[in-house]
């Protein structure tokens, strides 16, 4: 009877360990594809928020540039400037720039790097930011909403009653 039982158990468990792998061999290549499938360079095309009344805000100018990259090791860096560039400072020296001038630079770029993992079943890349020009930023996870259509990557979604557009072009 002992080696019935052992016999029984030893079945059981190769029957939960092979479904197991069977699972996580059918489940793993789909999020494999969608993680692969944001590696690369994306140059900004368009970023667009609008607000609960309709109205679009443009916080890049209306013809933003940057990339965000994912590389294949998970690791991501965000780079967004607005358009038109900002002039050189009026003293002519970056670390001399007056209150109005920092500020303005300051809010028309966006910079940050990190980690990223994907949820391909909810269709969210998660930033995972270890740094930051926006302190606020630094340490914290930033949900993403995308899908990618070809090579337009799309970064879509709702935050504190903005609807958020960020459409990226894969760079070949």
């Amino acid at each position: 009877m002992p080696r019935l039982r052992s016999a029984l158990f030893a079945s059981a468990l190769f029957a939960i360990a092979f479904t197991a792998i069977a699972w996580l061999a059918a489940a793993s290549p789909a999020a494999a594809d969608d993680a692969a499938s944001l590696v690369g360079t994306w140059r900004v095309e368009r970023i667009v928020d609008t607000d609960a009344a309709g109205k679009r805000h443009y916080p890049y100018g209306e013809k933003p540039k940057g990339y965000i990259v994912y590389d294949p090791s998970g690791h991501l860096h965000v780079q967004i400037m607005r358009t038109p560039a900002r002039p050189p400072f009026a003293a002519g020296d970056d670390a001399k720039g007056s209150d109005a001038e920092t500020r303005a630079a300051f809010l028309g770029y966006a910079a940050y790097f990190g980690t990223y993992r994907v949820d391909a079943a909810k269709g969210v890349v998660t930033h995972r930011v270890e740094g930051s020009l926006m302190p606020s930023y630094t340490g914290t996870d930033q949900p993403r909403p995308f899908r990618i259509e070809g090579d337009v990557l799309t970064i879509e979604g709702d935050s504190e009653g903005v609807h958020f557009v960020r459409q990226l072009r894969r760079v070949r």
